[in-house]
């Protein structure tokens, strides 16, 4: 038998009760001090064991750590740390727009680093957590080992451009003109927006269907308005707010670390727009997660961590 089907025995075993919020070995709130204002940002970690930790960005933005809980099957060997953006999940929730700026991320996550004392750790992001983990690595490298991004998105303006419309194409009848109509017109029946939206959740955000229990907690913990803020439609396929402009391929290019690149096979973030990621870092490893779209973690998660834990272990020091 192989070491990858070994390893996602032991995965496997190791929790059978991955999709439960985490039994935290130590959980609280870190200090974030901007212009002026202390924020409380939660983090919680799972595991004690010896090897280096890893640090996990949740996406969004405004979404939260529920969505990623499967990455707790990590903590057999290492510690796993999740923590919730600010105006997320269980951190603070400011209502100013002013604070959903990329420069502003930067500085919450260097913080969540020294509050935790991280000086020798893996980093990992899915979705947006991946554009803020490619910033994040380019301008505080010191102490990272290696960056996992899975369903990476680094370049919005690309994503808009290259991606977009051919999910748009994928759709059935006219779905995607009730998105648009409604997204950028206000225009069309709200009952069959919503249904056109479903149809491309379950097409490319998640096939596992009935939700589980960890979608269910990610949705209800959902900070809409600052989504909207920084996304601007609720489908994602177009993306008007503050994101438009994001682009940090730049920064992982310049990035020379270990990294992992990861995405499902019906992923709205294609393979072939992680490809194109990987044509940014010829030197990373690329994956397809086969059976999955966007939710990785929750659609195949036993594929997804054998090769997180693969990849961890080989660079570990």
């Amino acid at each position: 038998m192989s070491s990858r089907h070994i390893h996602k025995r032991a995965i496997g075993k190791f929790n059978k009760n991955w999709f439960n919020e985490p039994v935290y070995s130590k959980e609280g709130f870190i200090p974030y001090l901007y212009e002026g204002v202390t924020y409380k940002l939660w983090y919680g970690k799972v595991g004690n064991g010896i090897k280096p930790p890893l640090l996990v960005l949740h996406g969004g933005p405004g979404g939260n750590h529920y969505n990623l809980v499967a990455f707790q099957a990590l903590g057999y060997e290492r510690t796993v740390i999740f923590y919730d953006q600010l105006g997320c999940g269980k951190s603070d929730r400011p209502e100013d727009d002013k604070l959903w700026t990329l420069e502003r991320y930067f500085d919450e996550t260097e913080s969540v680093r020294k509050g935790l004392n991280l000086n020798s750790y893996h980093l990992a992001g899915h979705s947006w957590g991946t554009t803020l983990a490619s910033a994040f690595a380019y301008k505080y490298p010191k102490g990272i080992l290696s960056i996992s991004l899975h369903s990476p998105i680094v370049s919005f303006p690309y994503y808009l451009q290259h991606v977009s419309g051919k999910l748009k194409a994928l759709l059935s009848d006219n779905t995607a003109e009730i998105i648009d109509a409604f997204e950028f017109k206000g225009e069309g029946d709200e009952k069959k927006y919503e249904e056109a939206v479903m149809e491309y959740v379950k097409l490319f955000v998640t096939r596992t269907w009935p939700l589980p229990e960890p979608m269910r907690r990610l949705i209800a913990a959902k900070n809409h308005q600052l989504h909207k803020v920084m996304v601007g439609s609720v489908s994602e396929l177009n993306v008007f707010g503050k994101l438009a402009k994001v682009d940090v391929s730049e920064y992982l290019k310049a990035i020379f670390l270990p990294i992992l690149l990861t995405c499902g096979e019906y992923d709205l973030c294609t393979p072939e727009f992680t490809q194109w990621h990987h044509s940014l870092v010829p030197h990373a490893e690329m994956h397809i997660i086969d059976k999955s779209a966007h939710m990785t973690p929750i659609d195949n998660p036993v594929s997804l961590l054998a090769l997180q834990r693969g990849f961890l272990v080989k660079y570990d020091k």
